[in-house]
């Protein structure tokens, strides 16, 4: 059996562990930094496509004070082809005056003088009248060489009449789509506002949101970026035929107080974008991109893009908690990377509810990678351990012979550990099975149960001896119902306090239970308990048949040989014939009663009727030397005690069957000794033993005697001529060995015979 581990030193699953921490650590360097980065780069496809995405969850309502004047069809079918005089736009101007349009944007292009000079006196008249109408101007399309972009605006005569001038600039991203305009631009020093935003700006009283400043055009200046809020699809602007208006067809209540907007919307003329609604309602007209800006600033509902630096911390900071949270709660990585996502996605989308856009593309894209590596380095780590447990494995005994394993093809590490795992699987069926069979199989009712005590697995012999199929049962219950004496009255001990004891059950049986933990490699905390119960009625029968027969032989066969003696005793000889007679019956029933008596002794010895208390050894030796003192007497044999009165040396010992062992050394030394010779028994500690020493000055034994000495029925030539069968050394050498003790012999013939037994001290004696 293996040591168990040092609770200091780390697994192979904790350095595993520990080196998956570092590389982590590692990965979070270089992914937070690539995260910060990458969501610099706003010009990325996807960066719009989620901001499209995003942005029509909550499409922006339309203003009822927004009205567009739409140039379509219809009017170039009834006003003639474009461009239409300079006096229809008066005349247009005058009807909405007099309605009471609150402001008109007029989105028409009026950089080059009519070839009629009173047509622009008339509208610049018209446009003096109104006051409120605001005119576009245009960034030229291409620049001269070497010089800065230049403005396009009216003709001075219309400038001076103007309430108002902006410019009408927009650019799409780098997907070809509008999605963002700039509130100003304009030469460097002199940027113009937007159309838009002077409608709006004419009727509120507002600061210009955003505060970035962009200079990609040498000489050209454009700032307060804004994102457009584009209504939903289905809806669309108030609109009217321009013919209509001109026509008076339209009634005056539709038209006071509104927000004109004045711009062609027909196929082929004027400007047309492409913007995130163009996929079910094709190009925008210019127009309209005006009005959809205009609607987004009544409502202050524009956008505008997160600083850079405060979009990269958290686009930063996302990842970074995906990665510690990662560290903590490794087994839910999935669901934490979909919640980090999510909430990405749900931060995003509230900042922009709230007027402010960040791309979450940036932290998507670090989520994705953080749990793409961290799902790679935890499989990585799962092969290397399982790698390091198959060689492991590889390395223990085998205890059954192994199916070869199939010939792999290539050299894939991948495919060598399946290899091997499979293998492995295939080893453990077979020592599962095994194992299996060997419970079935064995003679003692055996159960293997959970540490609570729910029975796993029962042989034959045990689902015999219950009567019952037994798994999934609880073992206290079982043990109960056979009557085990710690479980009477519903009591429920835990099973390391379960006594193993011998108990009668309800059809007779003495039956014995055992319990046994059963220990993982590298824990000494019990995984289960393997339990037997060992049927004992033959065992415990063949014992009452044998106290029996000691009875009979103690007693029943004792008493005819008493009362022979005591017949001779009463009947004297009459004569010396009769009396060498009465001397042999004598005799004999004598050795008949010492040969009963050393049988009985060795069958006691033998037997498991054994009573263990603490005993004081020397007690017992004096109790053993007082019995043969009178017989050593008689023999003028000097018997001496050599050991320390003040040590008092206890031992765990039946004393009656111990005193008769050394009784049974002293009367063999005084039986083999001549007259006038000395007995020594002497008592010593040695560690955690007592040594006892019984020396005589006897014949001795030969040393090829000596390995037959303490055999049953042994008659060894030093004992010639003395009465005896060979059990008395049988006899002490079976207590001694139930002592759990050792006995030995020192001999040489002519020099007498040394007996050492050595016995363990009780725990604290010394």
């Amino acid at each position: 059996m293996k040591p168990f581990a040092r609770q200091d030193e780390p697994s192979q699953a904790q350095r595993l562990f520990h080196s998956l921490v570092r590389e982590w650590l590692l990965v979070s360097l270089l992914l937070v930094p690539l995260t910060a980065l990458l969501s610099l780069a706003t010009h990325l496809s996807l960066n719009n496509l989620l901001y499209d995405r995003l942005r029509s969850l909550t499409p922006l309502a339309v203003d009822p004070r927004i009205l567009i004047v739409n140039i379509d069809d219809r009017s170039l079918q009834s006003l003639g082809r474009w461009p239409w005089p300079r006096s229809v736009h008066a005349e247009l101007l005058d009807r909405l005056t007099t309605a009471g349009a609150r402001s008109v944007l007029f989105d028409v292009i009026f950089s080059e003088p009519s070839s009629n000079p009173d047509e622009d006196r008339q509208l610049a008249q018209s446009l003096c009248r109104a006051g409120n109408v605001l005119l576009p101007l245009l960034r030229e399309s291409i620049p001269r060489h070497g010089e800065p972009p230049r403005e396009i605006p009216p003709t001075q005569t219309l400038t001076q009449c103007a309430a108002g001038i902006g410019h009408i600039n927009v650019e799409a991203d780098s997907d070809g789509t509008l999605r963002s305009v700039y509130l100003r631009e304009g030469p460097l020093g002199a940027p113009r506002p937007l159309l838009a935003w002077q409608a709006f700006a004419g009727n509120h009283e507002a600061a210009m949101p955003g505060l970035d400043t962009m200079r990609n055009l040498p000489g050209w200046q454009r700032d307060h970026a804004i994102r457009i809020p584009f209504i939903d699809a289905d809806a669309g602007f108030p609109s009217v035929s321009y013919v209509s208006v001109l026509r008076g067809e339209v009634p005056n209540e539709l038209l006071r107080d509104r927000l004109v907007l004045i711009g062609a919307s027909a196929p082929g003329l004027g400007d047309r974008y492409v913007t995130p609604l163009s996929a079910s309602l094709g190009t925008t007209p210019g127009v309209e991109i005006q009005a959809n800006i205009l609607n987004g600033l009544l409502q202050q509902r524009t956008s505008i893009d997160l600083p850079p630096w405060l979009g990269a911390l958290l686009s930063a900071a996302g990842v970074a908690l995906l990665l510690g949270l990662m560290l903590f709660r490794s087994r839910h990585a999935l669901a934490l990377a979909l919640a980090c996502a999510a909430l990405a996605l749900g931060g995003s989308w509230a900042l922009l509810l709230n007027g402010w856009w960040w791309s979450p593309l940036a932290t998507l894209v670090g989520l994705l990678l953080a749990y793409l590596v961290w799902s790679w380095r935890r499989l990585n780590a799962v092969v290397a351990y399982f790698g390091w447990e198959l060689a492991r494995l590889d390395q223990e005994p085998k205890v059954l012979p192994e199916r070869a394993a199939p010939p792999m093809p290539g050299n894939d590490p991948l495919q060598n550990r399946i290899a091997a795992l499979e293998q492995a699987i295939s080893r453990t069926r077979d020592a599962r099975r095994f194992m299996a069979d060997g419970l079935e199989g064995l003679p003692v009712a055996t159960l293997i149960c959970a540490p609570e005590g729910q029975i796993l697995l029962a042989n034959r012999k045990a689902r015999e001896l219950f009567g019952q199929p037994l798994r999934g049962d609880e073992l206290r219950e079982r043990l109960a119902d056979l009557g085990h004496p710690s479980l009477a009255g519903g009591a429920r001990p835990a099973l390391e306090t379960l006594e193993a004891v011998e108990f009668h059950d309800h059809r007779e049986r003495d039956l014995q239970v055992h319990l046994a933990r059963l220990l993982p490699v590298h824990s000494e905390t019990a995984i289960g308990w393997l339990v037997s119960l060992i049927d004992l009625s033959a065992e415990r029968d063949a014992e009452r048949q044998r106290a029996a027969l000691l009875r009979f032989l103690s007693h029943d066969l004792r008493a005819p040989h008493s009362a022979i003696l005591a017949l001779l005793d009463v009947h004297p000889a009459r004569d010396q014939n009769e009396l060498q007679v009465y001397r042999q019956i004598a005799q004999q029933v004598q050795r008949a009663l010492g040969l009963t008596d050393a049988f009985v002794q060795l069958s006691k010895a033998e037997s498991d009727a054994y009573h263990f208390e603490p005993c004081m050894f020397t007690m017992l030796a004096m109790d053993a030397t007082d019995q043969l003192w009178p017989l050593a007497q008689h023999k003028h044999i000097d018997l001496q005690r050599d050991w320390d009165d003040t040590q008092e040396p206890m031992v765990w010992a039946d004393p009656g069957l111990l005193t008769r062992a050394l009784f049974n050394l002293l009367e063999n030394a005084v039986k083999y000794s001549p007259a006038g010779t000395r007995i020594t028994l002497a008592i010593h500690l040695q560690g955690d033993w007592l040594a006892c020493r019984i020396t005589d000055q006897g014949k001795g034994i030969a040393a090829q005697e000596l390995p037959r000495l303490f055999a049953p029925y042994q008659r060894l030539t030093s004992a010639e001529g003395s009465n005896g069968l060979g059990l008395g050394l049988a006899m002490v050498k079976t207590v001694v060995d139930r002592h759990g003790g050792e006995i030995g012999c020192q001999s040489q013939v002519g020099q007498g015979t040394t007996f050492v037994i050595r016995l363990p001290l009780l725990q604290g004696e010394h």
